[in-house]
């Protein structure tokens, strides 16, 4: 049963080597990933603290005071919520790609647009 572990262990260990290989470097898309999920996340990741406390605070000032706006102001038959929830998405799209390029840029790696698309060059 050792022999069994020691085996799985090595092959598990080989596989995890050669994902880490791989280019381009896969922490820049987890960096934005994690600040699209969470607005400062992925600045936080990239080591930008002062930066990250103002994504958080920012989203958090949009979420609530965007949504004591759409409750205090009077639209009858309109709801202004769809607004809060549109301006949230924008502000966390935004800090994702700013995580996601200061990761590139620290990884040594650029994006670059091109006619048939993104590409990430080094």
């Amino acid at each position: 049963m050792r022999i069994v572990a020691v085996v799985l262990a090595v092959v598990v260990g080989l596989g995890v080597a050669g994902w880490a290989r791989q280019e381009p470097n896969p922490i820049p898309l987890i960096h934005g990933i994690a600040s699209f999920a969470i607005p400062g996340l992925g600045q936080y990741l990239n080591a930008e603290y002062d930066k990250a406390l103002t994504h958080f605070v920012v989203d958090v000032a949009l979420v609530l005071g965007g949504g004591y706006l759409a409750t205090v102001l009077p639209y009858p038959g309109f709801s202004l919520y769809w607004g809060v929830g549109l301006i949230h998405t924008l502000w966390a799209l935004y800090s994702g790609w700013d995580a996601y390029t200061v990761a590139l840029r620290r990884e040594g790696l650029s994006l670059k647009v091109s006619p048939t698309g993104f590409a990430v060059s080094f």
